[in-house]
C-alpha cells in the first residue's frame, strides 16, 4: 500500500462522520487506529496532551492543501478560546486507509467521545503499553490531575477495553451465588 498520510486524515474524518471538533481529538484518534493496526506510519511522542505525532500535523496540512480536509474555526463560549472544526471535503471520497471495517467503526465511536477521556485513554495506553509503567493509573493521575477525575479514567479505560487495546479494566470478581 502506498502512503499517503493527508488521505489517511480525511479517511478518519469521513469514518468520523464528515466532521471533527479539535487537533486533540484528532491525534488521540489517529494514535489509538495505529494502535489497532492502521499503520499510518506516524511517529508518536509524548507530549503534554499525551501521544502525539508532528507527522500527523505535517499531514493534516497537506491534507488541508490537497482540499481534502477543510479547517475552520470555533471559540469556547467560557473564554473565547479557538480551536479547530476539521470537515471531509468531498474530493476525498473513495479512498480508504483505514483497512477494515471495524477501524471504521472504532473510528465513530471514538469520534463520539469526550476529549478529555480520550486523552485519557491515549495516555493510559501509551504509559502502559509503550513506557511500561507498571503503576500506569498512579502515574496518570500524576501527569493529568483533574482531568482523571468525575470518572473520566475509568471511562477511559473502559473505552480502552471496548476497543481491545491495554491496560485492561480491572474488573470485580464473580462471587459464586448461594
Amino acid at each position: 500500500m502506498t502512503y499517503e498520510p493527508e488521505k489517511y486524515v480525511a479517511d478518519i474524518l469521513c469514518a468520523a462522520g464528515g466532521r471533527l471538533v479539535s487537533r486533540i481529538r484528532l491525534q488521540k484518534i489517529a494514535y489509538l487506529l495505529d494502535q489497532l493496526g492502521a499503520e499510518s506510519g506516524f511517529d508518536y511522542s509524548y507530549y503534554h496532551y499525551g501521544p502525539y505525532s508532528r507527522d500527523l500535523d505535517s499531514a493534516i496540512l497537506d491534507a488541508k492543501a490537497f482540499h481534502l480536509v477543510k479547517e475552520e474555526y470555533g471559540y469556547r463560549k467560557s473564554d473565547g478560546a479557538r480551536y479547530s472544526v476539521f470537515v471531509h471535503q468531498a474530493t476525498a471520497k473513495g479512498h480508504s486507509c483505514l483497512k477494515d471495517d471495524r477501524l471504521k467503526d472504532v473510528t465513530r465511536r471514538l469520534a463520539s467521545k469526550n476529549v478529555t477521556v480520550l486523552e485519557l485513554a491515549a495516555t493510559a495506553h501509551w504509559l502502559a503499553a509503550v513506557e511500561k509503567v507498571s503503576d500506569w493509573k498512579s502515574e496518570i493521575r500524576r501527569r493529568k490531575g483533574s482531568k482523571t477525575e468525575e470518572g473520566r479514567l475509568d471511562e477511559a479505560t473502559r473505552l480502552l477495553a471496548e476497543v481491545g487495546l491495554p491496560p485492561a479494566v480491572e474488573r470485580a470478581p464473580h462471587s459464586p451465588q448461594s
